[in-house]
């Protein structure tokens, strides 16, 4: 059994005995993975706010009976993944249904066409993004990733890299500054 697997039983043990803090610590290290697969689906933060809310409401309510979790990562985007269509296919027949009885007024979710088009353009951003990147130094690319992809706090990124809390700093910031020269 591997370190995570093992921290995922304990942590499905807690749940199972009513450990809020176990569910706390779940929802503070998954909440900005969740966040962004909500986001890239559907950008709206409140809508990914409230997808997130749910898994999680979910998890807690029927903890008791969950068998077993191999990896919370994956059972979260998993349940993330689900949750975001059911509410997404709700708003639409919600919408539906109220559009019969209001005739002329729009739908506020958009198309499955508008969703395809807004994915597209968020990945011509992120390749856009990776070119730029491309053009940093091997060290300034690393800590743009660290720092704003990864997540890590500038004692985590230290800890990795060697590097000292002040030079992070400002190779951060001469790497911000460089990708908006570029940009």
């Amino acid at each position: 059994m591997s370190s995570e697997n093992y921290s995922d039983t304990l942590l499905l043990n807690a749940l199972r005995d009513d450990d809020e803090k176990a569910l706390a610590f779940l929802f503070q290290t998954h909440y900005n993975r969740l966040f962004r697969m909500a986001i890239k689906t559907f950008p709206d933060t409140h809508f990914a706010k409230e997808c997130i809310q749910q898994v999680f409401n979910e998890l807690w309510t029927y903890r008791k009976s969950i068998t077993e979790i191999s990896s919370f990562e994956a059972y979260l985007k998993a349940s993330m993944k689900r949750r975001i269509f059911k509410e997404l296919n709700n708003k639409q027949k919600q919408q539906l249904r109220e559009g019969h009885h209001q005739m002329g007024q729009t739908l506020e979710v958009p198309s499955w066409e508008e969703i395809f088009i807004e994915q597209q353009s968020y990945q011509y951003e992120r390749q856009k993004l990776v070119q730029l990147l491309e053009q940093l130094s091997p060290r300034q690319k690393e800590l743009i990733v660290l720092k704003y992809f990864d997540e890590l706090s500038f004692a985590e990124i230290a800890e990795r890299t060697g590097l000292q809390i002040d030079t992070i700093y400002k190779k951060l910031h001469e790497a911000i500054k460089r990708l908006k020269t570029l940009a």
